[in-house]
């Protein structure tokens, strides 16, 4: 039985690439994968035409004779698949090596050759490429994930240096309080809850006593260094809820959140002791050999009315004259809102704390 025809019509139903050789090495049948196969590689004869049935497999290959006339014996006599590599020979190029593995067709007379072409060296340059190609996607990703990492950490760095100018922007360089600013953002704040709470706060104005007279006696810097003093004593006198803060000059004011009467008269008492247990020298004051302060105290009951700021702050201040008038080192309680012809509450001088 010899029946190449309908050999050829089988291996037209695979799809890998298959030929059909003599045993002498002749093209007798190749199916649709090889002919696209050859197509891509633009294989010439030597006289530029493709592979053509009837030709010697020799006419369009590179392969020395003598190496593939021992793969045809060899492949003949197989009764398995047996490798091999055949040298192409492209149009105007260079020699392509391919590898390939046949066997001979026992139940031919004639034992013809089944080759098939392998493309795993094309499948695996296929997967190199494309495993290259990953790899680049993944650097640039690992680049753009590294890029989104530094934006991030700018944000919060940028985040960070905002937080800390705003804060700077709310204290003073000197005292490290709050400064006026805010001051009257806190008692804004302060009016509102204290209109839904229905308990008084108060707003509290203190001056150190005769404080040009201690910069002209002790200079400049040793009255920022008391001023610094006076700060931190009245910081420490006072609750985390209240606010402190430096209101110009050697004028400072407080802020004491939910406080009734009683309560904002034990603060300042509290403060005017402490003030006076420092015993900062002061030899040039009427009032004491050592620094003293005067305070105002304005207690207000919030309305639903916008906060009155200023007139709070100007009752504060006028109990603080007050006080002043009284003699200094004391301090004076006036209530908001006061009617036209109320006078501030008697002057408190709290001699008993020495």
């Amino acid at each position: 039985m010899d029946n190449t025809s309908g050999l050829a019509i089988w291996i037209e139903l695979l799809p890998e690439p298959l030929l059909v050789l003599s045993g002498e090495g002749t093209l007798l049948a190749l199916n649709s994968g090889a002919r696209e196969f050859f197509a891509t590689r633009q294989l010439t004869n030597g006289h530029g035409s493709q592979p053509l049935l009837g030709q010697s497999i020799s006419a369009w290959v590179a392969t020395p004779k003598e190496q593939l006339q021992k793969y045809l014996s060899l492949w003949r006599q197989a009764t398995q698949m047996v490798p091999g590599s055949l040298m192409l020979r492209p149009t105007g190029d260079s020699p392509q090596k391919i590898e390939v593995e046949a066997v001979g067709i026992y139940f031919l007379e004639s034992r013809p050759i089944l080759v098939r072409v392998r493309k795993e060296r094309q499948f695996l340059q296929r997967f190199i490429e494309q495993r290259a190609h990953f790899q680049k996607m993944q650097q640039q990703m690992a680049q753009q994930t590294a890029l989104i990492l530094e934006l991030e950490q700018r944000k919060r760095l940028l985040e960070a240096e905002n937080r800390q100018l705003q804060s700077l922007s709310q204290r003073d360089s000197l005292t490290q309080l709050a400064n006026r600013r805010a001051f009257e953002v806190g008692l804004r704040r302060a009016w509102q809850e204290a209109t839904s709470s229905g308990i008084p706060l108060a707003v509290v104005m203190l001056d150190i006593d005769h404080f040009k007279l201690y910069n002209d006696t002790y200079g400049h810097l040793a009255g920022d260094r008391a001023l610094q003093r006076v700060a931190k004593a009245i910081k420490s006198q006072v609750r985390d809820a209240d606010l402190v803060a430096r209101y110009g000059g050697e004028e400072f004011v407080v802020l004491l959140r939910q406080t009734h009467h009683d309560v904002a008269i034990c603060v300042l008492e509290r403060i005017f002791k402490y003030i006076r247990g420092l015993k900062i020298p002061h030899a040039t004051s009427p009032v004491q050999p050592y620094l003293t302060l005067s305070a105002g105290i304005c207690i207000a009951t919030a309305s639903m009315t916008d906060c009155p700021m200023a007139a709070l702050v100007a009752s504060a201040d006028a109990a603080l004259y007050h006080a002043k008038h009284g003699g200094r080192d004391r301090y004076s309680i006036q209530a908001y809102p006061t009617a036209a012809n109320d006078c501030p509450l008697p002057t408190h001088n709290p001699q008993s704390l020495d």
